[in-house]
């Protein structure tokens, strides 16, 4: 009998807690949970195929889907890519989450930041399935994240149910698109035709100047703050580019430590600001051309190598 009751007593402890029961808890062990659970190992729905359509599941209701080739196509074996996207989103998450939870170097924001922790803490611990695909040659950018509510119908996150992102293994590697006629590679990037011949039916070329995304967790947290609904704007507020400039030391396209620190601590000062965060919307408008923090993604293009 008592076997019975000590076997009982484990299963109760250790059973998974529900969301209901994740939001009474303090804001630090939410997201040490959030984190362990991206810690397990995970499993394929599928066994891996050689058409490069395979998920993988990962604690409670990640999808990875098609990732083989992530990040930048030259992984040792198959299940490679799939792990190491794993372990960004993993680190995306605990260092994002972190900061606008007053946890990391960057120190405290403003209030209003905790309130879009909490939040992106309730999508990430609801029982929605949240995806993550990968894509090779199919988008401009880098990532695209599929919002609450996506009015702009981008044809890449269509067909993908809300929360998601795409990745485009291209884009992070710095390949030039397969899909042009052999006259652009020619005339506009300037290879030969033995160049065009390799690019189009063998390995994508990755030329001089060619950006290839380097901090990919920063990247991935940028579009997970998407999933709240935020969008890119430069009348007011843009917290995606602030969170990531602040939270993930700067840009990925300026390599100067000094300019990213600089950039770095500029953002942080615009999510600490009082008098910004705790006006209305058409305050906020004019507070953000006023105080010049429009300026900031212009500066830093500037910086771009």
């Amino acid at each position: 009998m008592r076997t019975v009751i000590l076997v009982m007593l484990y299963m109760i402890a250790f059973q998974p807690a529900n969301a209901a029961d994740e939001m009474t808890l303090p804001i630090n062990q939410r997201i040490e949970n959030i984190i362990r659970d991206l810690k397990q190992q995970g499993r394929f729905e599928l066994p891996l195929n050689s058409e490069n359509k395979n998920t993988f599941l990962v604690g409670r209701n990640y999808r990875i889907e098609n990732c083989r080739n992530y990040p930048y196509h030259n992984q040792p074996d198959a299940r490679s890519g799939f792990m190491t996207l794993k372990n960004d989103l993993k680190q995306g998450l605990k260092k994002g989450l972190q900061c606008l939870a007053g946890m990391s170097e960057t120190g405290s924001l403003h209030p209003y930041h905790e309130k879009q922790l909490l939040d992106l803490l309730d999508i990430l611990e609801s029982d929605q399935t949240r995806t993550l695909r990968c894509v090779e040659d199919e988008m401009f950018a880098y990532a695209v994240a599929k919002p609450p509510s996506d009015q702009q119908q981008n044809k890449t996150t269509r067909n993908i149910p809300y929360p998601a992102l795409v990745i485009d293994t291209y884009r992070i590697s710095g390949f030039i698109s397969g899909k042009h006629e052999p006259g652009v590679y020619r005339e506009f990037f300037k290879l030969d035709d033995r160049q065009i011949d390799q690019h189009l039916n063998g390995k994508p070329q990755k030329l001089k100047g060619m950006h290839q995304y380097k901090n990919r967790s920063g990247l991935i947290f940028h579009e997970v703050v998407h999933w709240l609904g935020h969008e890119h704007t430069n009348i007011s507020p843009d917290v995606v580019f602030l969170y990531e400039t602040c939270c993930f030391g700067g840009s990925d396209f300026i390599s100067d430590e000094n300019s990213n620190r600089h950039f770095q601590q500029q953002a942080c000062s615009i999510l600490k600001d009082d008098e910004l965060w705790e006006a209305n919307n058409y305050k906020q408008m004019r507070l953000w051309k006023h105080k010049e923090y429009n300026q900031l993604k212009r500066t830093m293009r500037e910086q771009y190598d």
